[in-house]
């Protein structure tokens, strides 16, 4: 007879196994708070990494030229394997102190990231796609950081330190809580000072839970563009303020400060560099000629600058796509390429600071599901800032930024309506605020007095491409100087005491009151 432990009836049925979720990968920055020696083990460390990867790209290209002639000749050869490099990597570490110092990960994916670029060079040729090269040697101020693959014992972040295998604990700023499981950490140098760059995998439920059925959110379409970064198909101008545009002039005094600095150094490596060869001595790299105190501050302003910029655009370009998201229940973004932008001479520096392509990747990390790429162009009709919701081609100039149909008599905004027609293409339907604005815009500009320049989301910017005239108040009594005369605060003794005396003098018969102007 069998124990009750053990019976048929009572056994432990096998368990499922459970599928596996989706998940996305996001990157958490955090600042580092470094002494001087510490900064000095990171550099050197970076250091390392760049001369171990660059070794590492020259036994690639010489593998290359030994294939080619090999097949040439009728040989059997074969390319390097990532496995191959591993060992290759292991042999230097044994005969370079500098080398061998390294944490064995962070080795090993120097030599991943190595295999990677040859990996996509490989698919490019097989593809036949071109402007795809194979990894080259590169400069020491081109190479950012080095990573450690495995969170855990080699790196991890415990009690406000950054703990590294081989290189010690750093002080980290760790100011918001890292969600999911954490899988890299990337030390990089940037805007003059290090940054700890942590990923964790985040189950895609948790990032952008499911909407639900009864949302009443409408839709939305989205054209990017240089008058205003984004508007939508509803109206609304989303124009936040141009961070480089803003800082130019400091940011050129700055530069043009550093330009100097900089010159006065490659003088002084000149003069040691031909006091050494008179000598017949070799003399020391560039890299190891002391910098001054006045070049090392200076640096600093500059990559501060910098910084703050990146600091302001990355900020309202988050800020703009949380209004989206909580706004709309999907949102149809025209996508198209930004390079036509940079390579016009007249739209470039715009184009750089409007960072169109970045708003857009910042639309989709927001929305996730929820946004719906669109193409910019429609069949048999054009782009669809040329075409009209009815389905009429309506070509236009980039200067004209009034929407007029010849078919159907809408006259709009130019984004507005080709807002509207993305959310045409994504979802069949278009926004109420078109028929709205539709007849009610002033045609004596050329500019757009309601639809998408009727209601703007943002803080105080500069203009866009096309500016219109701004109007007069209705009042005589005005505070602006149109004319180029000066106002009343900015009024002399003498000027006051004239317009005192003309107050009282009297005045002609039918001149309406305070409609007297000094």
């Amino acid at each position: 007879m069998s124990s009750p432990a053990t019976s048929p009836a009572k056994k432990r049925a096998k368990r499922a196994r459970a599928p596996k979720h989706a998940g996305e990968t996001r990157a958490y920055r955090f600042p580092l708070d470094v002494t001087p020696a510490q900064e000095a083990r990171l550099h050197e460390a970076r250091f390392a990494c760049w001369r171990l990867r660059n070794r590492l790209v020259q036994d690639r290209i010489e593998n290359r030229d030994q294939v080619k002639a090999a097949r040439a000749a009728g040989i059997a050869a074969a390319y390097l394997t990532r496995a191959d490099q591993y060992e290759a990597v292991k042999g230097y570490a044994k005969h370079d102190q500098d080398w061998g110092a390294l944490h064995s990960q962070v080795r090993q994916n120097v030599a991943v990231r190595v295999d990677e670029g040859c990996r996509r060079w490989f698919e490019a040729r097989r593809d036949g796609r071109s402007g795809v090269k194979p990894p080259r040697l590169r400069r020491f101020e081109s190479y950012r950081g080095f990573t450690y693959p495995q969170y855990g014992r080699a790196a991890r972040i415990r009690n406000g330190r950054l703990e590294l295998s081989g290189l010690g604990a750093f002080r980290v700023n760790a100011y918001r809580k890292i969600r999911g499981r954490k899988k890299t950490v990337t030390l990089a140098f940037a805007q003059g000072r290090w940054w700890c760059i942590v990923t964790a995998e985040i189950p895609v439920g948790l990032v952008h839970p499911p909407l639900p059925a009864a949302d009443p959110r409408p839709d939305a379409g989205v054209d990017p563009g240089l008058c205003a970064l984004l508007t939508d198909s509803h109206g609304v101008a989303y124009d936040p303020p141009q961070a480089w545009h803003n800082d130019r002039r400091r940011l050129a005094r700055a530069q043009k400060t550093l330009a100097r600095q900089w010159q006065a150094h490659d003088a002084r490596y000149l003069a040691q560099a031909y006091a050494a060869l008179a000598l017949g001595l070799w003399p020391v790299s560039y890299r190891h000629v002391p910098r001054s105190k006045r070049l090392k501050a200076q640096l600093a302003v500059v990559a501060r600058l910098h910084a703050r910029i990146a600091n302001v655009r990355d900020h309202h370009q988050k800020k703009t796509a949380a209004r989206l998201a909580d706004q709309y229940r999907q949102v149809a973004v025209e996508e198209h390429g930004v390079q036509f932008l940079l390579r016009n001479r007249r739209l470039a520096r715009l184009a750089a600071d409007r960072a169109i392509h970045k708003q857009t990747l910042r639309l989709q990390s927001k929305l996730g599901p929820r946004y719906v790429a669109v193409g910019n162009r429609r069949p048999g009709l054009g782009g669809n800032s040329q075409s009209c919701v009815c389905g009429a081609a309506v070509p236009k100039t980039l200067s004209e930024r009034t929407h007029r149909c010849p078919a159907c008599g809408l006259v709009a905004g130019r984004d507005h309506v080709a807002a509207n027609v993305v959310q045409l293409m994504a979802f069949g339907t278009t926004s109420p605020t078109l028929q709205r604005g539709a007849g009610s815009l002033s045609t004596g500009d050329g500019e757009a007095k309601g639809g998408a320049c009727e209601r703007r989301v943002s803080e105080p910017a500069r203009a866009s491409e096309a500016s219109g005239k701004r109007q007069p108040h209705a009042d005589c009594d005005q505070g602006h100087t149109t004319g180029g005369e000066p106002t009343v605060a900015g009024k002399t003794s003498r000027h006051r005491a004239k317009r005192r005396s003309l107050a009282l003098a009297p005045q002609p018969p039918g001149s309406p009151a305070g409609c007297r102007r000094l």
